[in-house]
C-alpha cells in the first residue's frame, strides 16, 4: 500500500480500568467541590477588600451620615462592609462566609442575619419607639448637645423616635465571576484527569 498508514491498538483492560476510575471519581465529587469552594472563598474575600461585586463594579459608597458614624466609632470610614477598629480588619459579615461541600453540591453563604440585606439590598422599616438620650449638664445647668454614654451622663431625656425606613443598597459579595467560571472549568479538567 502506498502512502501513509497509522496502526492503532486498543488495550481493552487498561481502558476499562481508566473508565472505572472515572466513574468512581464522578460518583464522589466532594473533593472537587471542596477545591472549588476554597477557590471561591478566596474570591469572595477579595471582594470585601476590593469593595466590588462579581462583575467588578464598585459597591455604592457609604452615605455621609454613615461616614460620620464610623469616624465617631474610630473606624476607617472608607471601607464598606468591613470595620477597621484599632488595627483589626474584618467584620462578623466578612469573617462569617463559610462553605459546605458534599458529594452532591457546594454551598457558600453566611449565617449572619444582615448578610441577605447587604447581598440583595432592601428596606428596613423601623417602628416608632421610646428611647433615652444621655447628655452632660454643665455647672450653669445647660444641657450639652452631644450624646454621651450612659455611664458618663448626668442628664437623661426621654424621646420618641418616629417610624422610619432605612434603605440599604445591594452590595453583592457572593457570586461567581467570569474569572471564577474559568477557574472552575480548569479545576474540573484537572480533577477529571488525575
Amino acid at each position: 500500500m502506498a502512502g501513509v498508514s497509522v496502526d492503532i491498538s486498543f488495550d481493552k483492560a487498561e481502558s476499562q480500568n481508566r473508565l472505572a476510575d472515572l466513574i468512581d471519581r464522578l460518583s464522589d465529587r466532594q473533593g472537587f467541590y471542596e477545591d472549588v469552594g476554597i477557590m471561591l472563598m478566596d474570591s469572595i474575600a477579595q471582594r470585601f477588600v476590593d469593595q466590588k461585586d462579581r462583575q467588578g463594579r464598585p459597591w455604592r459608597p457609604l452615605k455621609p451620615g454613615a461616614l460620620k458614624a464610623r469616624e465617631r466609632e474610630r473606624q476607617t470610614p472608607l471601607t464598606i462592609l468591613r470595620l477597621n477598629t484599632k488595627g483589626c480588619a474584618g467584620t462578623p459579615l466578612a469573617g462569617s462566609i463559610n462553605m459546605a461541600a458534599s458529594a452532591e453540591d457546594l454551598r457558600i453563604g453566611s449565617p449572619v442575619v444582615c448578610a441577605a440585606i447587604h447581598q440583595l439590598g432592601g428596606t428596613i422599616e423601623e417602628d416608632a419607639r421610646q428611647a433615652k438620650i444621655y447628655r452632660m449638664k454643665d455647672q450653669d445647668r445647660h444641657v450639652g448637645r452631644r450624646f454621651i454614654p450612659k455611664s458618663e451622663a448626668n442628664h437623661v431625656t426621654d424621646v420618641r423616635i418616629p417610624a422610619h425606613k432605612i434603605t440599604i443598597p445591594a452590595r453583592p459579595f457572593i457570586g461567581i465571576s467570569v474569572l471564577d467560571q474559568v477557574r472552575i472549568t480548569e479545576q474540573a479538567e484537572l480533577w477529571l484527569t488525575f
